[in-house]
């Protein structure tokens, strides 16, 4: 063979290598966003609801008790996944730097001392939490954006900071 065609065949081959090599990292990089909104923690409300968005800083006074109401008056009810759920870990890691038991002993001396009559609600699985929520006019509730349903609900999904879950910069993406 001459060096001409071995170069030329050689070229081709990286071509083709080098393509593929792109086509592979593309997928995965698309792969990734389409996770992101799956593994995206959402913050539902009922649609009912007239918030259409809340600040971290609002969201972390909700879930610390400093918050209690709606523009409404009407009073807060927060709904929260088991201990130990992924859901439940990452909000109060993110939000609020505290692990689960931290978050307990907080909520356990809130109510001690007379700053609040209960504390947060615990849904048994993202389906009940789904249907709490929708129900109850005052809820907050919070499940992987992965467990919504499609299309009408009943549901309301919060933006945080101004996003939505799946967004570029949302806060509570994992």
């Amino acid at each position: 063979m001459s060096p001409e065609r071995v170069t030329t065949r050689t070229r081709s081959r990286w071509a083709w290598h080098g393509a593929a090599i792109v086509l592979l990292i593309v997928g995965l990089v698309c792969r990734g966003h389409a996770e992101v909104s799956k593994g995206s923690i959402a913050i539902v409300v009922p649609k009912s609801n007239g918030v259409t968005g809340l600040t971290s800083a609002q969201l972390r006074k909700i879930l610390l008790g400093e918050e209690t109401q709606w523009p409404n008056k009407e009073k807060i009810t927060i709904l929260l996944l088991p201990p130990g759920t992924d859901e439940r870990k990452a909000v109060l890691q993110i939000l609020l730097k505290m692990s689960d038991d931290d978050f307990v002993r907080h909520w356990i001396s809130e109510v001690f001392q007379g700053q609040a009559a209960t504390g947060p609600k615990t849904a048994s699985s993202p389906t009940s939490m789904l249907k709490l929520v929708a129900d109850l006019p005052s809820a907050l509730g919070i499940v992987s954006a992965g467990d919504l349903p499609p299309g009408e609900s009943g549901l309301k999904v919060l933006s945080i900071d101004g996003k939505t879950p799946g967004e570029n910069g949302y806060l509570l993406a994992r």
